[in-house]
């Protein structure tokens, strides 16, 4: 099922702004930022990147619906995969819910909200280290285009094992080559630049039953 929890409550950077800095050529990078360090998280001087990501309450309200929507209760179990510093996963918590967060950024983990404090785990694997119907809710927030097809691959199944039912990814797309060409210019972490037909075809061959809502992030128009 196509649904948007995330883009109508939350204010992001608008894809205009984005598109400017891409056109001001302000996208050269550190290692430190390929590797999700301080650079890629904290760094306001890029251009690029989240340029400061502190926690602001920001997805408070859009937590609650997403309870609402998926009939979450405390005690529930939710995983969120590309949790960065928490700030999603922290409201669920603040809900009631027991929670789990894997990242791969060491920087992201280390400089988590204080109250998930070994609640998120360092995780390059796409292998995940859960019973089978383990976990009431899984999502992940623009992940999957930061993942290798092939990985994709396995980290898809192993979402469908651990969960009992409710899956959601929002997904960074472009709708065509240019927009999918930009997301690579603006961050060059991305690894997987598909638009959301392609996106559709990739999910229904591996069986995917979960909810996905397709983000442009650089609209050419």
């Amino acid at each position: 099922m196509k649904i948007d929890l995330f883009k109508s409550k939350i204010i992001a950077r608008p894809s205009k702004e984005r598109k400017d800095i891409i056109e001001k050529g302000n996208t050269n990078v550190s290692q430190n930022y390929m590797d999700f360090g301080y650079d890629y998280f904290d760094n306001n001087e890029l251009g690029v990147g989240y340029g400061g990501y502190k926690y602001d309450g920001r997805y408070a309200g859009v937590v609650k619906d997403i309870c609402d929507h998926y009939g979450l209760k405390p005690g529930d179990k939710v995983l969120e995969i590309g949790c960065a510093k928490g700030f999603v996963l922290i409201e669920f918590q603040k809900l009631g819910m027991e929670v789990v967060g894997l990242d791969k950024s060491e920087y992201a983990i280390e400089n988590s909200h204080p109250e998930l404090k070994g609640k998120i785990s360092f995780a390059e694997s796409s292998l995940l280290d859960f019973d089978d119907n383990n976990f009431d809710l899984i999502l992940g927030k623009e992940v999957l285009p930061h993942i290798e097809k092939s990985d994709l691959k396995i980290l898809i199944g192993e979402c469908l094992r651990t969960s009992k039912k409710n899956i959601f990814f929002e997904i960074q797309t472009g709708r065509n080559q240019k927009e999918t060409e930009g997301m690579l210019v603006w961050d060059r972490t991305h690894k997987t630049l598909e638009t959301p037909e392609w996106w559709d075809q990739f999910l229904t061959e591996l069986n995917y039953t979960g909810d996905v809502n397709y983000k442009v992030l650089i609209a050419d128009n």
